[in-house]
């Protein structure tokens, strides 16, 4: 996709907004319960199994956040060294995943969803992407609602080149010239939203844009409980938004389901670290839990 006539700024958050359209939000969304089962407080799992001949790595990323609340732990740096193979939700070392999320960021025809904005929320949507990446509708709302969404949470960080987790990834797996893989398609990732109503979506980023200040608030709790490494007190923040709810079965809890005969496949075959949203592993139909239903032994690493 080409877009003329528009800031640098904007292009750069443009390339940032598409990640975080396949990372935070599909990652975090609400979860019903953590599994009572062993501690919640760590974001790396070891999964263990009399049929694997290595153990593998559960990882729950906050796919953006800023750089000076960035970290790998110890244990976490001495897995990035050890394994033989790193998988994420989608694989961010294909060189055609931007031109493809870019391509599938489009509506069909490249319809401008203006049209269907109130006189008000237009005025709200078009002042805000004027002031913070020199563009309005005329030449944005040709995106996806959803796309453009993440355009404008990704400012609720408080900085202006945010990290990305997954990127480290790809950065030390390349390092390594370990195999990277995905659990899912771009195409897929994208699709998901297809089935969510234009105008719920329009609510949604008119929300995060009146509501600024409550956004930025719940975003510096996520990140706060995330640096704990607290997934209970992290599904309890996320609890709070009610805007997925009705969606967290399509958007989560079937993809965790998918995931497992390709998580399990992944560690027969060797030692990998499978990178997923942190919002995937807790819960009654979180990861860890179908994975200790299939059973195998997860445990957390401190």
């Amino acid at each position: 996709m080409k877009i003329t006539g528009i800031k640098q700024p904007f292009k750069t958050g443009f390339r940032i907004a598409l990640l975080f359209v396949a990372g935070i939000v599909l990652g975090m969304l609400p979860a019903k319960q953590v599994n009572a089962q062993g501690s919640t407080s760590s974001l790396l799992w070891k999964i263990e199994d009399n049929s694997l001949a290595k153990p593998s790595y559960l990882y729950g990323t906050i796919h953006l956040i800023c750089p000076d609340d960035f970290f790998f732990t110890e244990a976490t740096q001495k897995v990035l060294d050890e394994v033989e193979h790193i998988a994420m939700e989608i694989d961010l070392s294909d060189p055609q995943m931007m031109t493809k999320m870019q391509q599938l960021s489009l509506n069909p025809g490249r319809k401008n969803f203006s049209e269907d904005l109130t006189e008000e929320d237009a005025k709200v949507l078009n002042e805000f992407l004027q002031a913070n990446y020199g563009a309005d509708l005329t030449q944005l709302g040709v995106m996806k609602p959803f796309a453009l969404y993440s355009m404008i949470i990704i400012k609720a960080l408080k900085c202006d080149q945010p990290a990305s987790y997954e990127l480290a990834f790809v950065k030390e797996a390349t390092k390594r010239e370990l195999e990277i893989s995905g659990l899912e398609t771009p195409e897929f990732q994208m699709g998901l939203f297809d089935d969510i109503p234009q105008t719920e979506q329009i609510q949604w980023i008119v929300e995060a844009i009146v509501e600024k200040e409550d956004t930025q608030e719940e975003f510096t709790r996520m990140v706060a409980a995330y640096k704990e490494q607290d997934l209970k007190a992290l599904s309890g923040i996320i609890m709070e938004n009610d805007q997925f709810a009705g969606y967290a079965d399509m958007l989560l809890y079937q993809r965790n389901k998918d995931w497992i005969s390709k998580i399990e496949k992944l560690a027969k075959d060797g030692s990998t670290l499978i990178a997923v949203g942190a919002g995937h592993l807790g819960s009654d139909q979180g990861v860890i839990a179908l994975l200790k239903k299939e059973g195998y032994t997860i445990s957390p690493v401190p």
